[in-house]
């Protein structure tokens, strides 16, 4: 029905051909199924997917570079409309297979499924793809084979099946994107390269990932050079050179603020407000992460909007428990809608804490219990939430005076947090933790 006009669709909404809801004009269930024996009898099934999956894909690709401009509140609303469509074509392009079709396809909405937190939603067929076409990248699609790798890792959803399928494509994916973005010249999907480095800081070659991001703070494409301050500045901080990583912070601010991308300006106001936490002024990392806030509001960004409601929880705890524990508890409730186990991990750990300083040791450990059977362990969101839920159990052991189960829960934090690359102190200092709890975490490393 593309190209028909507004009379006609009227007309045929009148005769209950067709349903309008939400702004759009959908065929009834029984007018689809008619449909599709019609196209099954003349032979056309396969042209018609095909043409609606190259629709898809021009639509997913023309949005793609407005998602990160100012552009992004008018093409977000665009791509949400069209979730379903997307999802059936990707299903189809993968099923057929058209392989160059589902890999573009993945790629270009990789940035609107990331904002949105709907990855999950492509997970599935990521991992399919991945299975079906083997480690052997398709000519010309290096960013588009490590998008489809990162998307079979990012969601509960892939399962099993998911982390299995991006431990055998990780290290051919990171060599595809590496010949992508060389530093002399941009590739096509910066994205991608950001939140590469995101998943593969807990893997096998973080100091890889992270030099292949921060290598683009003079690349040719300014939403990577943004990126490249961005991430430069965790490795400053795990230097601890906490002002030169503020600095990278608001670099990267800068940059997302010129672009006019507020899902890039929320990321790097976050930092900010961690900066500010850690050297003790708690209001300025509220202000700033209020500001975040709105703006992941405006994108619909459920999971970044949980995320940032737990950092304003941990910073409001020691004052007032009472503003912490709402802040978690509306956390954990976007965590639930979008199905993100790790947001939701982190809100319950926030709860626990309260819990804890309100002497409910029971409530406590069961909130810190559920938390850790949730947390990705490969993800780079998931190091914080771990490492104050292992510290947690330790202190709710403490507090009974279980003090060998203390020191063993205090022993794996510290070496989570050893295993980042940087000082293990500076890794649990980073996350605004008591000097006295991160003296408690490392002493227990030498207990015997």
């Amino acid at each position: 029905m593309c190209g028909t006009d507004g009379e006609t669709l009227e007309s045929l909404v009148d005769k209950s051909l067709l349903e309008f809801a939400g702004g759009r004009y959908r065929m009834l269930e029984t007018i689809r199924a008619y449909g599709a024996e019609l196209l099954d009898a003349a032979g056309e099934r396969t042209s018609v997917r095909r043409d609606h999956a190259r629709r898809l894909l021009e639509l997913v690709r023309t949005a793609d570079p407005h998602l990160r401009r100012a552009e992004q509140l008018e093409w977000l609303p665009v791509l949400a409309a069209e979730h379903g469509d997307l999802v059936a074509a990707l299903h189809w392009a993968v099923e057929e297979p058209e392989v160059e079709t589902a890999f573009e396809l993945l790629a270009s909405a990789f940035n609107y499924l990331w904002i949105r937190g709907a990855s999950a939603s492509a997970a599935p067929q990521a991992t399919a793809l991945l299975a079906r076409t083997g480690e052997a990248i398709p000519a010309g699609l290096g960013e588009e084979y490590a998008a489809c790798a990162l998307l079979a890792a990012s969601a509960p959803a892939s399962g099993d099946a998911g982390q299995r399928i991006w431990q055998r494509h990780r290290a051919s994916a990171a060599k595809a994107l590496a010949a992508a973005w060389p530093g002399d010249r941009p590739g096509r999907y910066p994205v991608v390269l950001l939140l590469w480095m995101m998943r593969n800081a807990m893997g096998p070659d973080p100091e890889g990932a992270f030099a292949l991001v921060s290598s683009q703070r003079d690349c040719g494409e300014p939403w990577a050079r943004a990126a490249a301050h961005y991430v430069s500045g965790f490795g400053h901080l795990g230097e601890g050179d906490a002002a030169r990583a503020e600095d990278a912070f608001v670099e990267a601010l800068r940059g997302f603020r010129s672009l006019g991308d507020r899902w890039g300006i929320a990321l790097a106001l976050d930092t900010l407000a961690g900066a500010a936490g850690a050297r003790g002024d708690r209001g300025r990392a509220v202000a700033l992460t209020d500001e975040a806030l709105v703006l992941t509001e405006r994108l619909g960004a459920l999971e970044d909007s949980a995320d940032l409601l737990v950092n304003r929880g941990d910073h409001l705890a020691a004052e007032d428990a009472a503003a912490a524990r709402a802040d978690y508890a509306q956390a954990a409730e976007l965590a639930r809608r979008t199905g993100g186990s790790t947001y939701l991990a982190a809100a319950l750990r926030g709860l626990g804490d309260i819990a804890l300083q309100e002497g409910g040791l029971a409530e406590a450990e069961r909130l810190y219990a559920e938390a850790l059977e949730l947390i990705d362990p490969h993800w780079i969101k998931s190091l914080g939430p771990r490492l104050r839920t292992l510290i947690g159990l330790g202190r709710v052991a403490e507090a009974r005076g279980h003090d060998a189960e203390a020191r063993r829960r205090y022993r794996e934090a510290a070496a989570a947090a050893d295993g980042m690359g940087a000082p293990a102190r500076e890794v649990l200092r980073m996350l605004g933790l008591s000097e006295d709890v991160v003296d408690a975490a490392l002493s227990a490393v030498s207990a015997r």
